[in-house]
């Protein structure tokens, strides 16, 4: 039952993202399944009246902006989550982050809390089901960009990194629950809310947690053009480049002055070239500031 799972995403993209949703939760399904050795036969008739309730989840998580720096609207989501979870049948607990020793580029003063839920089985297998509450888009593109439903697909921001995951862990739970399976021994759900910048409160917890069950499955999406199974994706980093030169009077000097900007700009053109798509290395600049007031040469970028 599980190569059968499997395959769905090998072999078939999804025209969906509420199909793939049911295909991820068929999976989860089938690999509680494959930890006791059973095969439930009504898995795929219960995935199908899974749709309109995963769609109405999607659309309850899309509709809380939850950038990584918005606190208020990370609590929001957060505990809907947690209340979700605990009406399944999760011990459920708010887990603070851990605080990093040292704030790294682009981490905010203050990260989310994590949520985590804990279905106690009568088997023996620990699982650990992963995905994140944070997006990347800043507060306010929601009111441009609501969630619909448009045809075969389901749009929304936020919605394939990560909130569909976050579907599909919860739909994961409650068909294992209408299937009254507990032939597992500990399933737990991780949702952390600083994915997006690194996860510097939550990574510890996250590489404990991953050490003390026998497997662990991240509900991240698989990329397209097709859907798929990963056993491992891409990690992150951040680099900080600074450029000194000198401030010199723009409008009667600008030949005493040495400016940082065009340096800056410089570097940036021609590291992009370090880029290389063909294994997966991807640089990109995102961020730059430049100058003092607008009639100097710039002294620092």
């Amino acid at each position: 039952m599980l190569r059968r799972a499997a395959a769905i995403f090998e072999n078939g993209p999804a025209k969906t993202l509420a199909r793939y949703a049911l295909h991820a939760v068929f999976l989860a399904a089938a690999l509680a399944q494959a930890a006791s050795g059973q095969t439930v036969e009504p898995v795929g008739a219960l995935v199908k009246k899974e749709t309109p309730a995963v769609l109405d989840t999607m659309k309850a998580l899309v509709e809380i902006e939850s950038g990584s720096s918005d606190i208020e609207g990370l609590d929001r989501i957060r505990d809907l989550i947690a209340s979700r979870l605990a009406a399944l049948g999760g011990k459920t607990e708010i887990v603070d982050p851990e605080v990093p020793a040292k704030r790294g580029v682009g981490v905010p003063e203050k990260i989310g809390k994590i949520v985590r839920a804990t279905f106690a089985g009568s088997g023996r297998a620990k699982l650990l089901l992963l995905a994140h509450m944070d997006t990347v888009y800043p507060r306010g593109m929601l009111a441009k960009q609501p969630f619909r439903i448009d045809g075969d697909r389901a749009l929304g921001l936020g919605i394939a990194d990560d909130k569909h995951g976050i579907a599909v862990i919860l739909h994961s739970v409650a068909l294992l629950n209408a299937m009254n399976f507990r032939e597992y021994g500990t399933l737990t759900v991780l949702i952390n809310a600083d994915e997006e910048i690194g996860s510097p409160g939550s990574r510890n917890l996250i590489t404990r947690l991953g050490a003390e069950h026998d497997a662990t499955l991240s509900f991240e999406g698989a990329g397209f053009p097709r859907d798929q199974v990963r056993l491992a994706t891409s990690g992150t980093a951040a680099a900080v480049l600074k450029v000194r030169g000198k401030a010199s009077h723009a409008g009667s000097a600008p030949d005493r002055g040495v400016n940082a900007l065009y340096e800056l700009a410089h570097q940036v053109l021609q590291m992009r070239d370090l880029s290389d798509r063909s294994i997966g290395v991807k640089l990109n600049w995102t961020l730059a500031h430049a100058g003092v007031v607008q009639n100097m040469i710039p002294p620092a970028a």
